[in-house]
């Protein structure tokens, strides 16, 4: 989405502001990788991430780092690491710090390592929800849809009217929406739910029909719900415990 901006008056001022307006559209590009430790080192890899992530202290690195651990589904007692909000040309500016990166990722972490995997994935706001406010979270619901080759344009269509009902209708379920770019089954897309703890799993008391159902009448929730249902092949889903403590946040702008 566009940044509100404040606009002059003077034409001038106008046309030197172009070029800066065309860099304030947000990036939607995102890298996730699952690292699983060797057995009987995964206190050895978390003291040896630690000190990565140091290392990305002491180079000033400006992008965020996400880590969580997995407990449940496929990737179970594995490590993911994301980060978000770049464009693709943010990767070619970043070339020679990436070599440095993996030198002493190579050098510090890889030993405790038995299994790396690497996605790239493309953000979608016009399909997501975000929580508001900034209380922590500890979990996360990972959900991921392998559609249907023919399926895509179908989901996307009920994904922008299911959230148009869940705004309507002010139903408590936040998300962030993600499309698989590379490095899996295509078409895939990821819906992730963050909670603040346990308890916030708990569904909420209107059942989701209903609440289509209330958004838009009983005949069209119906034909959402199937026209879903279709495009859909299979679904897996994980829950991740966030680890604040083994991630990277670049220090605050003075």
């Amino acid at each position: 989405m566009w940044k509100a901006r404040f606009f002059f008056t003077v034409g001038l001022v106008c046309l030197l502001a172009l070029p800066l307006l065309a860099q304030e559209k947000p990036g939607n590009v995102a890298t996730a990788t699952y690292v699983k430790p060797k057995p009987g080192m995964r206190q050895q890899f978390e003291q040896a991430n630690k000190r990565h992530m140091e290392w990305h202290r002491q180079q000033k690195d400006t992008w965020t780092i996400n880590v969580w651990e997995v407990i449940s589904g496929e990737h179970i007692g594995q490590y993911g690491y994301a980060t978000v909000g770049h464009h693709w040309k943010d990767f070619d500016a970043r070339a020679k710090f990436d070599e440095a990166d993996m030198a002493d990722y190579m050098a510090n972490v890889a030993q405790y390592v038995d299994l790396e995997s690497n996605t790239y994935w493309i953000h979608h706001p016009d399909q997501s929800r975000p929580l508001p406010g900034d209380a922590p979270i500890q979990l996360y619901e990972a959900v991921r849809y392998h559609l249907n080759v023919d399926g895509e344009s179908d989901f996307l269509l009920t994904g922008r009217k299911i959230l148009e009902a869940i705004q309507k209708t002010n139903y408590p379920v936040y998300y962030e929406a993600y499309e698989l770019w590379d490095g899996g089954e295509h078409p895939t897309y990821l819906l992730i739910f963050p909670h603040k703890n346990w308890a916030d799993f708990e569904p909420p008391e209107q059942t989701f029909p209903a609440m289509l159902e209330k958004a838009f009448g009983r005949d069209e929730a119906e034909s959402l719900m199937k026209l879903s249902s279709k495009s859909i092949h299979c679904v897996h889903s994980e829950v991740w415990v966030a680890r604040p403590d083994l991630g990277y946040v670049p220090p605050a702008a003075k």
